[in-house]
C-alpha cells in the first residue's frame, strides 16, 4: 500500500529526474551551475527557517561545515565521474547506493530485510543494470581509476546524506537539514573564491567565471526554486518516514522517470532492454509496496 511519504520519495524522484533535462537548456558553465543551485537552496532554506526561530538558532556550525563539504564532495564526485566514464557505466556504480543504504541501516539502525523481500530487492537492481546497460568489458578496467573511484565515492556520499536526514531529520526539520548542507556548500564556495581572489594572475589553481549573464540567471532561479528545491525538500522531507528498504527501492524509478522525460522532451527512445529493465523496477516496486 502506498501512502503519503511513499507518494513523495515517487513525486521527487519524478521531478528530480526532469531537472537535468531542465537545466541543459540554460546555455552555461558548470560553475556557476553549481554556484547557483548551493545558494539558492541555502537561502530558500534560510527564509523558510526565518518562519521557525527555534530550528534557525539550532543551527549547528559543526554540522554546517561537515555537511556542507559532504555535499560539494558528492556533487563534484558525481560531475567527474558521468563526464569521464562511460554513462552506463558511471550510471551502475552511483546506483549501488541503495545497497549501501541497506548495509548502512542494518550496521546503524539495527533494520533488516525480510528474507522473502531480497528477490524484489534484486529485480530491481537488475532492472536498474539493464537500464544502464554498462559496458562489462571495461566496468572495472583501471583505464580510468580517479574517476571509477569518483563514481563509487558519488554512490557513498549519497548514502552519507540519507543517513544525514533519517537520524536526524524527524527531530530536527528539513529545512534546517537542507540549510546545514546546501547553505554549508556555499559558505565553502565563497571561502574559496575569496582565498582565489588573493592567487596571483595565471596561477595553476584557478576557479572558472561566473556567468553574470541577467537571462541565465532568471532561468537558474526559477529552475532551482520551482523544480530542484521542492524536489529534494519532498525526498528529504520523507526520509525519516519510509523504512530503508522502500525508500532505496523507490529511488530507483527515478532512472525510468528519466527515460520517459528523455522520450518526451529530446526525441531519445529506450532500447528493449531499458524498457525491460524499467517493467522490472516497476513490478518491484509494486510488490515491495503491496508487503508494506
Amino acid at each position: 500500500m502506498i501512502g503519503i511519504p511513499e507518494l513523495m520519495v515517487l513525486s521527487s524522484e519524478v521531478i528530480l529526474a526532469s531537472y537535468p533535462i531542465l537545466i541543459k537548456s540554460v546555455q552555461t558553465n558548470l560553475w556557476t551551475q553549481i554556484v547557483s543551485r548551493m545558494g539558492i537552496y541555502g537561502l530558500v532554506a534560510f527564509f523558510a527557517l526565518l518562519a521557525q526561530p527555534s530550528q534557525l538558532a539550532a543551527v549547528s556550525p559543526t554540522y554546517l561545515g561537515g555537511a556542507g563539504l559532504l555535499n560539494l564532495l558528492h556533487v563534484s564526485t558525481s560531475y567527474k565521474a558521468f563526464k569521464d566514464l562511460p554513462a552506463g557505466n558511471a550510471m551502475a556504480i552511483f546506483y549501488m547506493y541503495p545497497v549501501w543504504n541497506l548495509l548502512g541501516a542494518w550496521l546503524l539502525l539495527g533494520e533488516t530485510v525480510p528474507m522473502d523481500s531480497l528477490p524484489w530487492i534484486g529485480l530491481a537492481m537488475a532492472g536498474m543494470l539493464a537500464i544502464a546497460h554498462p559496458d562489462t568489458g571495461t566496468l572495472l578496467e583501471a583505464k580510468n581509476p580517479f574517476a571509477l573511484l569518483c563514481a563509487l565515492l558519488s554512490g557513498l556520499t549519497e548514502t552519507c546524506i540519507y543517513f544525514f536526514f533519517k537520524i536526524l531529520g524527524s527531530e530536527e526539520g528539513t529545512f534546517k537539514g537542507m540549510f546545514e548542507l546546501y547553505g554549508g556548500s556555499f559558505l565553502w564556495i565563497l571561502a574559496a573564491m575569496a582565498g582565489g581572489s588573493f592567487l596571483p594572475a595565471g596561477s595553476p589553481v584557478e576557479l572558472p567565471a561566473i556567468d553574470k549573464t541577467p537571462k541565465v540567471w532568471m532561468y537558474m532561479v526559477l529552475f532551482n526554486v520551482f523544480v530542484g528545491f521542492t524536489g529534494y525538500f519532498m525526498r528529504l522531507s520523507a526520509i525519516p518516514l519510509v523504512s530503508t528498504l522502500i525508500y532505496s527501492a523507490l529511488t530507483l524509478t527515478g532512472i525510468v522517470a528519466a527515460y520517459g522525460f528523455g522520450y518526451l522532451f529530446e526525441g531519445e527512445k529506450p532500447s528493449w532492454m531499458a524498457a525491460g529493465g524499467a517493467l522490472a523496477i516497476i513490478v518491484a516496486n509494486g510488490v515491495l509496496l503491496g508487503k508494506k
